[in-house]
């Protein structure tokens, strides 16, 4: 129960900035079994943004979805964006293998790298404001997130040295079942099964598609491509759950 403990505490430590102070040295297999616990990280980043809208959509649904938008960035530091813009960064220069890694490495950012970081902001911003007769739905949109990263965990390759490497090819075929339960249960609390079946197919679509661009560009993933495939995720699955709210 206790090592259980230790690798939840690691999970929430390593996607979000909640301040967890716990001085517990990690082993390898530590980080196996912190992958169990990802979506269930991506309900408390998605329960956050569902009260911060909700606590703003009192005033207005506009200051709701700033509020919600500004709270998914402050809970995660930030972490996935910084991938979101070094892939965009990366593949919009539409160099080589070796030089498109480079350019991922760097610190800097480029202009496809900003454009990607306002392409996000405006899809939370609307996606969430949209969403405001039914915001509970805003819970599956990190969650469905999370997924995603475990599915690339399971079928990626990993290509180089660093946070990435902990993650990538390290989740056990338990673990993917536990994210793929807590994905399926919270879509069918939140919408009818079928459409929470539907959802699922969609992310992992996502995620074969994605691993395919990435493993066809740099010969696998890294970091970067699971934080890029985060936030590209969130984009997708609010259009997802946008066009099926107007439905039910």
């Amino acid at each position: 129960k206790m090592k259980k403990l230790k690798q939840f505490i690691l999970g929430v430590q390593f996607l979000t900035r909640i301040p967890i102070r716990a001085n517990m040295p990690a082993e390898p297999s530590d980080f196996k079994g912190a992958l169990c616990f990802f979506t269930v990280v991506g309900l408390i980043i998605g329960t956050l943004e569902w009260l911060l809208f909700s606590l703003g959509m009192q005033i207005d649904p506009l200051l709701g979805a700033l509020l919600a938008t500004i709270g998914g960035i402050w809970i995660t530091g930030g972490m996935h964006l910084d991938g979101l813009a070094d892939v965009f960064d990366g593949f919009g220069a539409n160099r080589d293998t070796e030089r498109t890694l480079e350019i991922m490495k760097d610190s800097r950012i480029g202009s496809f790298g900003v454009l990607a970081l306002m392409i996000d902001f405006a899809f939370h911003m609307v996606g969430f404001y949209l969403l405001k007769d039914m915001p509970l739905l805003i819970i599956w949109v990190p969650i469905s997130a999370k997924f995603t990263v475990c599915v690339l965990c399971d079928i990626g390759k990993n290509i180089k040295k660093g946070l990435g490497a902990l993650w990538i090819e390290n989740i056990s075929k338990a673990g993917l079942f536990v994210n793929l339960v807590l994905f399926l249960f919270i879509g069918c609390i939140l919408l009818p099964w079928e459409l929470a079946v539907i959802g699922l197919g969609l992310v992992y679509g996502v995620a074969v598609l994605l691993n395919k661009k990435f493993t066809h560009k740099l010969t696998g993933l890294n970091g970067d491509c699971l934080g890029a495939a985060s936030q590209m995720t969130e984009w997708i699955v609010m259009v997802y759950l946008l066009i099926v709210s107007q439905m039910l």
